[in-house]
C-alpha cells in the first residue's frame, strides 16, 4: 500500500486495534462548482481488511467510467471512524482519461 496514496507519517503510533473507513467519490463539474457523490463506505475494516479493500477498488475504479460530468474519483482511507482531515491515511484520485491514480498530500 505505500506505493500508492498518501500514507500517514504516525503509521508507528496507529494502535493494534485500529480500525478504519474507505469512502469512495466521483466529484463532478456542476453549475456553481464542483460537487462530490459518495459511491461506496465501508466502515469498521481491520488493518488487513483494509489493505485488501484498498488494492481491490483501486484496480476495479481504473477500469470504471465516470459519468457525463465526472472529472475524477476520489478513493480516502480515513483511521478512527472519523471523517477529518487529520484522521486521512491514504488519498488518491484518478481523472478522466487518465489510467493511474495519482497521490495527495496532506
Amino acid at each position: 500500500m505505500k506505493d500508492y496514496g498518501q500514507t500517514n507519517i504516525f503509521d508507528d503510533v496507529i494502535k493494534e486495534d485500529e480500525t478504519f473507513v474507505i469512502v469512495v467519490q466521483e466529484i463532478s463539474d456542476q453549475p456553481g462548482g464542483l460537487q462530490k457523490k459518495v459511491l461506496r463506505e465501508y466502515t469498521s475494516l481491520k488493518m488487513d481488511q483494509m489493505k485488501n479493500l484498498f488494492e481491490h477498488l483501486k484496480d476495479f475504479y481504473l477500469e470504471e467510467k465516470l459519468s457525463g460530468t465526472g472529472q475524477y474519483f476520489d478513493i480516502t482511507v480515513y483511521t478512527n471512524e472519523e471523517y477529518a482531515g487529520d484522521n486521512i491515511y491514504a488519498h488518491i484520485k484518478r481523472h478522466r482519461n487518465s489510467k493511474g491514480w495519482t497521490t495527495g498530500t496532506k
